[in-house]
Formats: structure tokens, C-alpha cells, sequence
């Protein structure tokens, strides 16, 4: 048996509370006792899970934003829609759904000021 299938017909099986293994497509019944314990000792461990800003503390938030303040940005001519100089800076985030296109948010190094179009 090559844990956790059934041995007949190689369904994903199922262990209640007190050990029994069933097979939900088939007849297979039988207990954990009876599995080799070689073929229960399998561990898998999952990645750290991402922390959303909001829920880091103070320290950490400001961490943060003092690394996204000495990011190069990248620089296109485009016209800044406050003062009209003739290149700002840009950056892209994902802030929609995948299916949705990437934010792009504009900073003008003349008079810093920001904006953001969704493409």
C-alpha cells in the first residue's frame, strides 16, 4: 500500500478518530495499526505564509518604507500632469485580480508630484 492510497483502486482514503482507514470509492476498510509505520512518518512542511502589511508592526511598516524609498525607479518621457516636466519616474504594482492589468504609479522628480493609472 503506498500511503495515503487505496490499494485497490488508488482513491485518496480517509482516517476517522479512532484509526480506521476507508476508502470513500471503494470496500477497502482497514486500520492505522495495520500500516506499515514507515508509511506513515512522512512529514511535509509548507512555506512561511506572507505576512500582509497591515498586520506587521509599527517598526516593521516603517522598515519598509524606508527600503521602498531608495528604490531606483525606472524613467519614461511622459509629461507630469501637475507642472509638465518631461519625465517621471514610474512603477508598477498588482493590486487588482491576476486577470486585471498592473497599477502604474507616477512620481515627478521636479515637483513630487504622485499619480496612478490602471492599465
Amino acid at each position: 500500500m503506498k500511503w495515503p492510497f487505496c490499494p485497490q483502486c488508488r482513491a485518496t482514503v480517509t482516517v476517522n478518530s479512532s484509526g480506521a482507514v476507508r476508502c470513500p470509492c471503494c470496500t477497502f476498510v482497514t486500520s492505522l495499526e495495520d500500516i506499515p509505520n514507515e508509511l506513515l512518518s512522512i512529514i511535509t512542511v509548507s512555506a512561511d505564509t506572507v505576512v500582509p502589511n497591515w498586520a506587521k508592526t509599527d517598526e516593521e511598516q516603517e522598515a519598509l518604507e524606508a527600503s521602498l524609498q531608495n528604490i531606483v525607479r525606472a524613467t519614461v518621457e511622459e509629461p507630469c500632469i501637475k507642472c509638465g516636466a518631461p519625465e517621471v519616474k514610474f512603477y508598477t504594482l498588482q493590486l487588482r485580480s491576476v486577470d486585471e492589468g498592473q497599477t502604474v504609479f507616477y512620481e515627478c522628480p521636479e515637483c513630487n508630484y504622485t499619480w496612478s493609472v490602471n492599465n
